[in-house]
């Protein structure tokens, strides 16, 4: 495994870089609507969970003490042109030690989508300029609509850039990884190939009503907070310094009760970009103290089809019971899962995968802050590297159980 990289890059800097580059969305996009939030809105949400998150998790959460929030989000957008994540940047001594995503719109649920831990920097302005490269080299005669960063595959990031023919009226899209700076196909990604897909797209209605009520009972929350705040002394709308978060570690709004648990994994990056399953495999196998290969659990797990492709979501059971395997003879896939039931795979000291569309991550933890609800994450993406985060419960498809 290689060493990750922690050390923290003046993200901030880039984004004052790419803010001339980035131009006004013409297709694609939806109108914002009464649903939408605001960059003021979303800074409060992730200002008032970071004072919630140190008070009662400093398991995770304490290293972040006398950190503060750039008010200044990155906004990431969605395949379809609409504007997904306010992505707040946490620092501590000019380095950027963690970042929260807030969801940019109501219908995806409770505001707090994304907490990263370290995160691994990526180069905007090069990533940027690699797709308006290759937009133009592959459509000499196009004008282009718009270059924006998006999340094109949750949870992968890259820049998109729009092109119009401007003879037939035609639009096309070139996207590009922000860490390969490969060219990533325009096409739906699937549990075989990559490619992409739009979060806002596979929200049904039904969805879309349950996930308002859970940003209402978030956003009471934060309201709740900010008063609590406000009754201190502490303005929640500007920077909130240690000694803030000191004024409001006895208020019972703050802190209230929230359970969590974590395990000791070890997190393990993919050696290549169809070992994402092989990956999380390993990081498996060495919680159980087992060691294999990448190359050896792939060649177990068998992918299905073609070799050299991803492995089919199921088949990782092909490595998980077997005796020559990991030998845990009950694991299972699971389409239909809660809450509770992650909760008890932890409590029960099991990592488990936790799937969305064809990417396998390990679940290791959980952490239930009423009304919110996050699983803790070992991605092993971005490849060789791998990096952790917290993710709003209800963003993954599939999970697999391992169990003896």
């Amino acid at each position: 495994m290689r060493t990750r990289n922690d050390s923290g890059i003046g993200m901030l800097i880039l984004a004052i870089l790419l803010v001339g580059m980035v131009l006004v969305p013409t297709v694609n996009a939806q109108e914002e609507n009464s649903q939408s939030v605001t960059a003021e809105e979303a800074f409060k949400h992730a200002n008032t969970r970071m004072v919630r998150f140190i008070a009662t998790d400093t398991e995770k959460f304490g290293s972040w003490k006398g950190a503060s929030i750039d008010p200044k989000p990155l906004e990431l957008y969605d395949i379809n042109g609409q504007k997904l994540y306010y992505q707040f940047s946490v620092h501590e001594n000019n380095k950027t030690i963690g970042k929260i995503d807030v969801g940019a719109n109501k219908t995806l649920g409770q505001p707090i989508q994304v907490i990263e831990f370290n995160p691994i920097p990526f180069n905007m302005t090069e990533v940027m300029e690699k797709s308006i490269e290759t937009a133009k080299n592959k459509y000499p005669t196009g004008e282009i609509e718009s270059t924006k960063m998006v999340v094109y595959s949750y949870p992968k990031i890259g820049a998109m850039t729009v092109v119009k023919n401007k003879t037939t009226g035609d639009e096309y899209r070139i996207f590009i990884d922000a860490y390969t700076l490969n060219v990533v196909p325009d096409e739906p990604a699937t549990e075989t190939k990559p490619g992409v897909c739009s979060i806002y797209e596979q929200i049904t209605e039904n969805e879309i009503d349950k996930n308002l009520i859970e940003w209402q009972k978030s956003n009471e929350l934060t309201k709740s907070i900010e008063q609590a705040a406000t009754n201190k002394g502490v303005n929640i709308n500007l920077l909130v310094t240690e000694e803030d978060i000191k004024k409001l570690s006895d208020d019972l709004t703050v802190v209230a009760t929230s359970t969590s648990k974590y395990l000791d994994t070890t997190l393990y990056g993919q050696e290549n970009d169809h070992y994402c399953a092989p990956a999380c495999g390993q990081m498996i196998a060495k919680y159980y103290g087992v060691t294999h290969t990448q190359d050896y659990i792939y060649q177990k797990m068998g992918p299905g089809y073609t070799t050299g492709g991803n492995v089919i979501n199921n088949n990782q059971l092909n490595y998980y019971k077997p005796s020559n395997g990991l030998n845990k003879s009950n694991s299972k896939y699971v389409t239909i899962f809660t809450f509770d039931q992650a909760v008890s795979e932890i409590d029960n000291n099991r990592p488990f995968v936790s799937i969305k569309d064809s990417h396998s991550r390990v679940c290791s933890g959980y952490l239930n802050d009423y009304p919110d609800r996050y699983l803790a994450i070992d991605d092993p993406l971005p490849e060789n590297y791998g990096y952790y985060f917290m993710e709003g419960f209800g963003s993954e498809d599939y999970s697999i159980y391992v169990r003896s």
